[in-house]
C-alpha cells in the first residue's frame, strides 16, 4: 500500500525509503506483488534505471511485471526498446494481457510509428481473445494520430459496443486530419444514436472549425454546446473560439470574447490572439498581446519567436533584433526544425540545415535535381518570405532547401517503393514554402505525402492538400 501511495503522488524520496526497508527486512525474498509495486513506483517517478534494475533482479516475473517494464520504456519515449521487450516477452512464453497492447499503442500514436501500431493490431486480430473497449479505443487513437483514418473508421465500424471515448476519438481524428465534413457527419450520427456529447467532444469540433476556416459553424457549435447540451464552456473551449474568430480576421470579436470571459484568460488564449496577429499582420496588437504572454510565460520560446516573426514579416528588423536580445538575456533558445520518417522498422531523423552526408550522396542529388527541374517547369518558385532573417535572396533559397521536412520526404522517395505513402512528423509548424513544395512533389511523383506538424495533419495528394491552404 505504501508503494502504491508513493506511485500515486510520484514521491520518489519516500518510495526509496520503503524500498530500503524491504531490503533491510530479515524476512524471506519479497513476493511478486511487492516487486511489481516497486516497478510501478519507479516507473511512475520516471526512474527507469531503477525499473530496469528491479526487473532484472526479480526471481520470477509475471505479465504485470513485464507490463510495468514496458511502461517504463514508453514513458521515456523509447518505442524501439518497448517493442523489443514485447518480443522478448513473447519469446519467453510469458503471454500478454490487453494492458500490454494498450501501453505500447499509446507510444505508437504518431505518424512515424504506424508500422508498429499495425503490427500490434495484426496480433490482436490473430488472437483468440476478445479485445476490450480500452484496447479498441487505443487502436482508434493510434490510427487517428497516425493520420490513417481509413483504418480508424474500419475499427470503429466493427466495434459492437462504443462508449463516449470511442466517438470522441474518431471525431478528433477526423478533425485533426482536416476532414470536417466527416467530423460533422459523425457528430450528428452520434447525437442521433442517443449518445450525449460531453465537454471533450466539442474541443475537436471547435478546433477543426478553426483550422478549416469555418467561423460561422464554429460559433454555432459554441452556442449549441450550452443551449442544446447544457455544457459550460471551459478555458479550452474559449481558446478555440478566440482562435476561430482570430484566424478568420475577426480580431475585434475575438478580443471581445477575451474581455467578457467569466474566467481569467490563459496563456493559450493570448497565444491564439498572437497567432491571429501574425496571420493578419497586426503589429500593434501583437506587441500588447506579447506583453501579456511574456509576463505569464516568461520562458516560453514560442511566444518570443512568434513576435520576432511578426516583426520580420513587417520588415521591422530592429524589432527582431530586440526580441532576439531578450531571448539571449533570458537564455532562451529557438527550437531547431526537426523531422522524422519511418522506413520499415527504422526511424530516420533530419534537422533543418543538417543532413550533409545524406545531401551529398549521389542518390539524393539525383532525386533532388530531377524534382527541382520538374516542379520548376510546373511553376514552382521558392517563397523566400518564409526566411525571417535579413539576408540576401540566394542565402534564403539555400536555407529553404535545407528544411527538415524536405530532407525527410526525399529520403522517403528514395527508400520506399512506388505507391507507398510517405509519412513525416515535424516538431514545428510547416512553412508556407515547404507546403507549396509538397503539393508540387505529390503531383509529380504521384505519391501521397502525409505531414504531421505541431498544428495538424497535411495530406498532400495530386497537387492538393487536405487543409485547402488554410492552416
Amino acid at each position: 500500500m505504501a508503494l502504491k501511495a508513493c506511485s500515486g503522488i510520484s514521491d520518489l524520496r519516500v518510495g526509496r525509503g520503503v524500498h530500503g526497508q524491504i531490503i533491510k527486512a530479515n524476512n524471506d525474498e519479497p513476493d511478486q506483488v511487492v516487486y511489481n509495486a516497486l516497478l510501478g513506483m519507479y516507473s511512475e517517478c520516471g526512474c527507469f534505471r531503477d525499473v530496469s534494475k528491479v526487473f532484472e533482479e526479480m526471481p520470477k516475473r509475471n505479465v504485470s511485471s513485464w507490463n510495468s517494464f514496458i511502461a517504463g520504456f514508453v514513458k521515456k519515449g523509447q518505442v524501439f526498446e518497448a517493442f523489443e521487450t514485447f518480443r522478448r516477452m513473447q519469446r519467453e512464453g510469458v503471454g500478454y494481457s490487453w494492458v500490454t497492447f494498450t501501453t505500447i499503442l499509446a507510444a505508437c500514436s504518431q505518424v512515424t510509428y504506424l508500422y508498429y501500431g499495425r503490427e500490434l493490431h495484426s496480433q490482436v486480430v490473430k488472437s483468440n481473445k476478445i479485445p476490450d473497449i480500452v484496447l479498441l479505443n487505443s487502436l482508434l487513437d493510434m490510427y487517428a494520430k497516425c493520420g490513417a483514418m481509413e483504418y480508424c473508421k474500419r475499427v470503429f465500424d466493427r466495434m459492437k459496443y462504443k462508449d463516449i471515448v470511442s466517438w470522441n476519438t474518431v471525431i478528433n481524428g477526423y478533425a485533426i486530419n482536416g476532414l470536417m465534413g466527416e467530423t460533422m457527419k459523425l457528430f450528428n450520427e452520434m447525437v442521433g444514436s442517443g449518445v450525449r456529447p460531453d465537454r471533450v467532444t466539442f474541443i475537436p469540433l471547435l478546433s477543426g472549425c478553426s483550422h478549416a476556416g469555418l467561423a460561422d459553424l464554429g460559433e454555432e457549435l459554441f452556442d449549441s454546446m450550452t443551449e442544446d447540451f447544457g455544457i459550460r464552456p471551459s478555458l479550452e473551449h474559449y481558446a478555440c473560439l478566440v482562435d476561430i474568430l482570430g484566424r478568420a480576421g475577426k480580431i475585434k470579436e475575438a478580443l471581445q470574447v477575451v474581455e467578457k470571459m467569466p474566467v481569467k484568460p490563459s496563456g493559450s488564449i493570448w497565444g491564439s490572439l498572437l497567432n491571429s496577429c501574425r496571420l493578419h499582420g497586426n503589429v500593434s496588437l501583437a506587441e500588447l498581446v506579447a506583453e501579456q504572454l511574456f509576463e505569464m510565460e516568461p520562458n516560453n520560446c514560442g511566444n518570443y519567436v512568434m513576435l520576432s516573426n511578426i516583426y520580420a514579416n513587417a520588415g521591422m528588423w530592429e524589432g527582431v533584433k530586440k526580441v532576439r536580445q531578450m531571448m539571449e538575456n533570458k537564455g532562451i533558445k529557438k527550437e531547431a526544425g526537426c523531422s522524422w520518417i519511418q522506413v520499415r522498422n527504422k526511424v530516420h531523423t533530419f534537422i533543418a540545415g543538417g543532413g550533409f552526408e545524406f545531401r551529398n550522396s549521389d542518390e539524393y542529388k539525383e532525386v533532388w535535381d530531377e524534382l527541382s527541374e520538374a516542379i520548376e517547369k510546373m511553376g514552382y518558385k521558392p517563397d523566400t518570405r518564409v526566411v525571417l532573417h535579413d539576408v540576401n535572396e540566394e542565402t534564403k533559397v539555400e536555407w529553404i532547401c535545407g528544411h527538415s521536412e524536405r530532407l525527410a520526404t526525399v529520403s522517403g522517395l528514395i527508400q520506399t517503393g512506388s505507391g507507398i505513402p510517405i509519412r513525416v512528423t515535424k516538431n514545428i509548424r510547416i512553412c508556407a514554402d515547404c507546403h507549396s513544395w509538397m503539393k508540387f512533389v505529390s503531383e509529380i511523383t504521384r505519391r501521397k505525402i502525409i505531414v504531421r506538424d505541431t498544428n495538424r495533419f497535411h495530406h498532400f495528394d495530386q497537387g492538393k492538400c487536405s487543409c485547402n491552404d488554410y492552416w
